[in-house]
């Protein structure tokens, strides 16, 4: 009886689930008004037009492949970006003048290119902050995943002369890393 009971219950859970899954407005999308899309790591991500102005998310498409591009959206609206990114690499939307980003938050793979302005007297908090993004990318993959151990193990981040800083980590950092240079150089 306690089986029956139980199976019952069980049942009824999942219509329950499956019934709360299936109900949604059923409107024409045309009549929806059109709002900015979040940043993320899927390839539906889409670029925004402050994103195809910024010299320094130009620097950082020109830089990967296309396959890269489509996977990892590059975000430059300091504005725009959420906090957790801003969390992610250690500092926040005060501490800089212009920014480009495109991070991975999924703990399976090393990937991060960063490229920043710095807000005056901010340098310091904010290569701080991308060096702790490194450290903790090393440890979270020293005994998990080795390759990416690697990666992260591997990553770049220096200062330029005119005051930019750049974090590299990703396959073939040390090519990424000179090829953004260059372009900003341009």
């Amino acid at each position: 009886m306690k089986k029956i009971i139980a199976a019952t219950l069980c049942i009824a859970m999942c219509l329950a689930l499956l019934s709360a899954c299936g109900t949604q407005n059923q409107t024409d999308p045309s009549d929806e008004p059109i709002t900015s899309q979040e940043p993320s790591d899927t390839p539906e991500a889409s670029d925004t037009p402050e994103e195809s102005t910024s010299a320094l998310a130009d620097a950082i498409t020109a830089a990967r492949s296309d396959e890269e591009n489509e996977a990892y959206a590059v975000m430059s609206d300091k504005d725009a970006i959420e906090d957790m990114y801003y969390t992610s690499v250690g500092f926040t939307a005060a501490d800089v003048d212009e920014i480009a980003m495109s991070i991975s938050l999924i703990n399976v793979k090393a990937y991060g290119i960063v490229v920043v302005k710095p807000a005056e007297g901010c340098e310091e908090t904010v290569k701080a902050g991308l060096q702790s993004f490194i450290d903790t990318q090393c440890k979270n993959f020293e005994n998990y995943l080795a390759d990416q151990y690697e990666i992260a193990k591997n990553a770049k981040l220096e200062t330029l002369e005119d005051g930019t800083i750049v974090m590299v980590m990703c396959e073939n950092a040390d090519t990424v890393y000179e090829s953004i240079v260059s372009a900003l150089s341009a």
